[in-house]
C-alpha cells in the first residue's frame, strides 16, 4: 500500500501512516490507539520502517529488543501517553515503562470511540444531546454512549452501558431524538465486537 503521508517528518522522525503522527519509533502502544499490531501494520506498508535512522543506532535493536518488542504486542491493552521527551530514551527502556491499566469498560469505550472515528470524524463520548423549542424551552437532554453531533448521529449500546438506564425512566427517549431529526443507531450486545459495529453503519 502506498504511504498516505511522508515517511519521514521535517524533524526525521518517523510518521504514522494511519494518522500522520511523529514519532522517534512506532511503537505497540501507539497502534493498540489504532486497533492494529505491529505485524498488521507492516502488512499494510510493509516496505516502511518503524523507528527513523537515528533511533534505531541508539537504541542497537538486537533480536533481544526484537523479541521484547513482539512480547510488549501480546500483553493486555494499556494506555501509554506519547511523550516527546522520550526521543533519546533507549527503546527497551521505553518498551518496559510503567503505565496506568484501563478497566475493562473504559478499554471497550476507547476501543469502540477509535473505531467510530475510522467513519465519523466528529465522533465524540458520552455526549448530552439537547433540544429546545422555537421559545428556549427544553424539550430534553439525553446522554449518548457515542454521538457525531455534526451529522445527528447517535450510536446506543442498550445491553453495553449505563446511560441506557434512561430508557427505563423514559421509554421514548429514542423516538423524541428521532423526531428531533436524529438518527439512532443501536447496537445490543453485552460486548459488541468491531465487526457488528461495521455491520450497524452499512445499514445505517
Amino acid at each position: 500500500m502506498n504511504e498516505q503521508y511522508p515517511v519521514f517528518d521535517e524533524k526525521g522522525k518517523i510518521v504514522c501512516q494511519i494518522c500522520g503522527s511523529s514519532f522517534q519509533f512506532i511503537s505497540p502502544q501507539h497502534l493498540k490507539k489504532h486497533n492494529v499490531t505491529t505485524a498488521q501494520y507492516k502488512n499494510r506498508f510493509p516496505d516502511l520502517p518503524l523507528t527513523n535512522k537515528e533511533f534505531a543506532v541508539k537504541s542497537k535493536f538486537t533480536k533481544k529488543d526484537k523479541a521484547l518488542f513482539e512480547a510488549e504486542e501480546k500483553a493486555e491493552p494499556i494506555l501509554e501517553e506519547d511523550d516527546p521527551v522520550v526521543e533519546e530514551l533507549d527503546l527497551r527502556e521505553e518498551l518496559k515503562k510503567t503505565v496506568r491499566k484501563l478497566d475493562p469498560m473504559q478499554s471497550m469505550k476507547k476501543r469502540i470511540l477509535e473505531h467510530l472515528r475510522i467513519y465519523f470524524s466528529n465522533i465524540e463520548q458520552d455526549y448530552m444531546v439537547r433540544e429546545y423549542d422555537l421559545s428556549k424551552r427544553l424539550l430534553f437532554e439525553f446522554v449518548t454512549d457515542f454521538c457525531d453531533p455534526v451529522l445527528r448521529v447517535a450510536f446506543q449500546f442498550p445491553d453495553t452501558f449505563w446511560h441506557n438506564q434512561e430508557a427505563a425512566i423514559d421509554p421514548n427517549k429514542n423516538f423524541k431524538m428521532e423526531q428531533a431529526g436524529w438518527k439512532i443507531i443501536e447496537i445490543k450486545s453485552a460486548a459488541p465486537s468491531l465487526e457488528k459495529i461495521d455491520d450497524a453503519i452499512k445499514n445505517f
